[in-house]
């Protein structure tokens, strides 16, 4: 081959490799880049505290009691860590089973003051105890399988799980009777199918721990919904992204019955919480006019109260080194980030974060 020959193929390789890695930096850069709204930053919606080490980031949410954080393990599913947020001190709780003859494969612990949930949807069962005896009895086993839970009020699950007819993700409720049996319920018209209704669908389950309202945030589209503790509809809402339709490549893998992505999806809400009728919701997607450094340095929190249909304002919750908040939550004085090994903890600015006033059987 001639010299000419080969410095042309060379040309032509290295050019292809370059268009390749522009088209990708472009790409990349639409995905988190959406010149169609525009964020509102007020000063200073909330106050950094302090964070606090608790050695390992294996840590996860179980909820609040007063001011009192409680986080569970999943490398140690009967351990809780309670963190007084006021004082920072802790203790180590150990939580005690009684009937336990299950082999657990994914143990949740979740609070609804003045009880704890124990909770493993691939046995299925769910424990029951009392905050401060730490000692759970059996609730329900064997009644519905579910990937996700969360506990209502002290007879009353929501739940999340696969329908065994549609195959389909499907959000339910798992409820105790007078008689101490349970009941299942399944609503198949609160989630709307896309494109398979299992991944177009995936979302996060949120609950207020003051109200009687639920909700559901979509990853790949610009939606969420709530209900009222029957999981009766109430209204779906829109964020203020752009993107109505899931943006997936999804594949079936020839001879089997697995379906995977054939391209990283779209993700329009990373995380999200509920609190009374605030929708609080982490994207990484840019509005107009944002710095893309932000991305480096924070995390962005867009604030919606779904009572006035309204998005109200976004803030900044920051890294700690390179590490970002992987989950958080809220009660009424505190908002605390889990950051790596750290408690990220943070006080809320009461006057923005106001709810809407309205009457305790506003909502069923």
């Amino acid at each position: 081959m001639k010299t000419r020959e080969i410095i042309i193929l060379f040309s032509v390789g290295i050019f292809s490799s370059l268009t390749v890695i522009v088209l990708f930096l472009l790409s990349e850069h639409t995905v988190h880049r959406n010149n169609a709204f525009t964020r509102r930053y007020p000063h200073h919606p909330i106050t950094k505290k302090y964070d606090l080490s608790v050695r390992f980031n294996s840590y996860y949410v179980s909820g609040f009691d007063g001011d009192h954080l409680y986080l569970g393990n999943k490398t140690a599913p009967l351990h809780l860590l309670e963190i007084n947020l006021k004082t920072k001190d802790t203790n180590h709780i150990q939580l005690t089973l009684e009937n336990n003859n299950f082999t657990f494969r994914s143990l949740k612990v979740k609070l609804k003051p003045p009880y704890f949930f124990i909770m493993d949807g691939t046995v299925p069962c769910i424990y029951r105890g009392r905050i401060g005896d730490w000692k759970a009895h059996l609730w329900m086993e064997n009644y519905a399988y579910f990937s996700n839970a969360i506990p209502i009020d002290s007879n009353k699950v929501y739940i999340s799980t696969t329908d065994s007819e549609s195959l389909m993700t499907t959000l339910g409720l798992i409820q105790k009777q007078e008689s101490d049996t349970a009941s299942i319920f399944l609503n198949s018209d609160l989630l709307e199918k896309q494109f398979d209704g299992v991944f177009d669908v995936d979302g996060l389950m949120v609950s207020s721990s003051k109200s009687n309202s639920q909700g559901y945030v979509y990853y790949y589209r610009n939606e969420f919904m709530l209900m009222d503790s029957d999981l009766n509809l109430i209204k779906r809402q829109r964020s203020i992204d752009t993107i109505k339709i899931a943006q997936l490549q999804i594949v079936n893998i020839e001879n089997s019955n697995v379906t995977k992505f054939n391209a990283p999806p779209t993700i329009v809400n990373k995380l999200a919480i509920m609190y009374e009728d605030l929708i609080l919701i982490k994207s990484d997607r840019l509005g107009k006019y944002e710095d893309e450094i932000m991305l480096n340095e924070a995390s962005i929190v867009d604030v919606y109260n779904w009572q006035k249909e309204s998005y109200e304002f976004s803030f900044y919750f920051y890294d700690i080194g390179k590490e970002k908040m992987r989950e958080f939550s809220m009660n009424d004085t505190f908002m605390i980030g889990l950051i790596d090994d750290k408690v990220s903890v943070y006080e809320i600015n009461k006057e923005q974060f106001k709810t809407t006033p309205r009457n305790s059987d506003e909502i069923n």
